[in-house]
């Protein structure tokens, strides 16, 4: 349209009545275009999704159902639609088939290519004239998330330190033991004889006793987030998933904890902490990661700190420290749990081999896959 009133401006200006002509046309043809699009469409969008949290590989089946909220233009002619889908690959735009009339379903398919967390929406409909002079196009409805959750290897052997349950089976829930752990915040569930009234009045809102089974085996699986990109954290992110599905299908407790501070111990169940691997994201390793640290030379602080929150709060009878990058300082300092718990196994995945420090198993591996076939061929479990 610019051009258009510049053509027609500058014509009589210098004389040429040919570009006055061509101006005049443009912009004939811009109110043309813009008679074919109309106005806006105002949708209503239903988007359904039946699962949202899948495997690395599986397919995501997205169905949308959408509805003008008037019956004016949208009803009678196609709208073009693409949705708008953010991802660990970045943000995309996903063409759809032409809306051809109201109301309108329909149905594709996403392929969870790797790890991470898809935000699927919202959706963007609108029309575009033949010659892509004139557009309208508008957003409709929100977005759903759809969890990626890593590769699971299958392990089969069960960490020593590990000891048996006399009673036969046991779940993956944490609570209902005897010896009390702390006090915690009231769910819908819980039982009200818990309540600790104190407490409660002191806080301003219902805080309930907790009590953990000490007899009950567990494992923690602490994860370095220190990575020199996605790949490579996602094949840690694979290990990790694979030791936490070993400690699930034996029926023990176990708990995520991430070097960035993160933590789950799976109370709203085994799902929660495979959520969080997905939704872990690397950070930029140090000057001397991914090599034998030099003597002298500090480990990681964050990685310092999770095995601190460890000591303060023994929580398992075996921890699995899963890295890409760390070094010896870093396993020494790792190493020094061996006071707290009954094992101490680390996994170094595409690292440096030949770091070793006393009391403390080391397993060197390029990937998650062979990580879990050394897991079985190299540890001595029980």
């Amino acid at each position: 349209m610019a051009s258009g009133v510049t053509l027609l401006v500058l014509g009589p200006l210098l004389g040429y009545r040919e570009l006055a002509l061509l101006g005049a046309l443009a912009l004939v043809a811009v109110a043309v275009a813009m008679g074919l699009v109309g106005r806006p469409a105002r949708l209503q969008v239903r988007r359904r999704i039946p699962v949202n949290r899948v495997a690395t590989g599986n397919k995501i089946v997205v169905t949308l159902e959408v509805e003008a909220e008037t019956d004016g233009r949208s009803s009678r002619h196609g709208l073009m639609a693409a949705e708008w889908i953010s991802g660990p690959d970045g943000r995309v735009r996903w063409s759809l088939r032409a809306m051809r009339a109201m109301p309108a379903r329909m149905t594709y398919e996403l392929v969870a290519r790797r790890r991470g967390v898809l935000d699927i929406g919202p959706l963007e409909a609108g029309r575009v004239d033949p010659l892509g002079l004139a557009a309208t196009i508008r957003r409709h409805g929100g977005t759903d998330r759809v969890w990626v959750h890593p590769p699971v290897h299958r392990l089969r052997g069960v960490p020593g330190g590990m000891i048996a349950d006399p009673e036969g089976d046991r779940d993956a829930a944490q609570a209902g033991g005897l010896t009390f752990h702390g006090l915690r915040e009231h769910v819908l569930g819980d039982d009200l004889r818990q309540i600790h009234w104190r407490s409660s009045a002191r806080h301003g809102r219902l805080m309930v006793r907790e009590y953990v089974d000490t007899s009950r085996p567990k494992a923690v699986v602490l994860v370095d987030q220190r990575a020199t990109g996605r790949d490579q954290l996602d094949e840690v992110a694979s290990a990790a998933a694979s030791v936490l599905a070993l400690a699930i299908r034996a029926g023990l407790g176990c708990e995520l904890q991430l070097s960035g501070g993160r933590r789950s111990d799976g109370r709203g169940g085994p799902s929660t902490m495979f959520d969080l691997l997905a939704e872990m994201t690397h950070t930029a390793p140090g000057p001397a990661a991914g090599a034998a640290t030099p003597a002298g030379a500090a480990a990681d602080p964050d990685l310092v700190r999770s095995c601190r929150l460890l000591r303060l709060r023994p929580a398992g009878d075996v921890v699995v420290l899963l890295s890409a990058v760390a070094g010896s300082a870093d396993l020494i300092v790792f190493g020094e749990l061996r006071d707290c718990y009954a094992g101490l196994v680390t996994g170094l995945i595409g690292g440096t081999a030949g770091i070793a420090v006393p009391g403390l198993l080391v397993l060197n591996a390029a990937t998650a896959e062979e990580l879990a076939a050394r897991w079985d061929e190299v540890t001595k479990w029980r």
